[in-house]
C-alpha cells in the first residue's frame, strides 16, 4: 500500500512540490557542510565567527524544511559535494553566496507555488526567504572582506 500511496502522492501537485522541496532542503544542508568546513579553514577569528553565525542560522532553516518534509513523509535528498570549493577565502565565500543567492531565490519562487496548495508552508518558507536576506548581506561582507582588493 505504502507503494501506491508514493506513487499517487508523485502526481498530484503537493507531491511534485514536495519532491522539489527535498531536494532544496539536500542542497540547502550541503550549503551547511561547505560554509562549516569553510569556517573551519579560516585563520581569521571575527571570519571565522561570522561563517560559523550564518552556518548555524542556515542549519535552523534546514531543520524547518526537514520538519516540513517529514510532515508530509518526506526525506530532503542526500547533499551533493561540489567540485571545487575555491582555493582561498575569497573564492570560497565567493561560492557560498552563490549558492545561498540561488537557494534564496529558489526558496522564493517555491513558496509562491505553495501557496495555492498549502498557505501555511508558502508562510514558513518565507519566513525563511526573508531571514536569509542578512546571512547573504553578511556573507557579502566577509567576502569583501577576504578580497584582497578589499578597502578596510
Amino acid at each position: 500500500m505504502e507503494l501506491l500511496d508514493r506513487i499517487t502522492q508523485s502526481l498530484t501537485a503537493r507531491g511534485r512540490l514536495l519532491k522539489e522541496l527535498a531536494a532544496i532542503a539536500g542542497r540547502m544542508q550541503g550549503l551547511v557542510n561547505r560554509v562549516e568546513r569553510h569556517a573551519q579553514a579560516c585563520v581569521y577569528p571575527q571570519m571565522k565567527l561570522g561563517l560559523e553565525q550564518v552556518a548555524a542560522a542556515m542549519k535552523a532553516h534546514t531543520k524547518v524544511l526537514n520538519t516540513i518534509l517529514s510532515d508530509n513523509r518526506v526525506w530532503a535528498a542526500l547533499p551533493e559535494r561540489p567540485a571545487h570549493e575555491g582555493i582561498n577565502n575569497w573564492e570560497r565565500i565567493s561560492g557560498d553566496l552563490v549558492l545561498l543567492g540561488r537557494l534564496n531565490v529558489e526558496l522564493n519562487q517555491h513558496a509562491v507555488r505553495w501557496m495555492s496548495v498549502d498557505a501555511e508552508i508558502s508562510e514558513q518558507l518565507r519566513a525563511i526567504v526573508n531571514d536569509q536576506v542578512p546571512l547573504i548581506d553578511q556573507l557579502q561582507e566577509i567576502g569583501a572582506r577576504s578580497d584582497p582588493q578589499a578597502i578596510d
